[in-house]
């Protein structure tokens, strides 16, 4: 039996959020969000967390 492919939701917000930041860095698209590196360090860890709690 195959295990079940899951969508890359993690990597899918990642991207989103990259995209901003890059277009904000380039004045292409003006944010004032300066918490967004924040956000990626909150997902980053949740996702550590959300990984290493299924093994046990």
């Amino acid at each position: 039996m195959k295990g079940k492919i899951k969508f890359p939701i993690l990597a899918t917000i990642l991207l989103i959020f990259a995209v901003f930041w890059l277009l904000n860095e380039l004045e292409v698209l003006i944010l004032n969000i300066p918490w967004i590196p924040i956000v990626l360090i909150i997902i980053s860890i949740g996702l550590i967390f959300n990984r290493f709690s299924k093994n046990y």
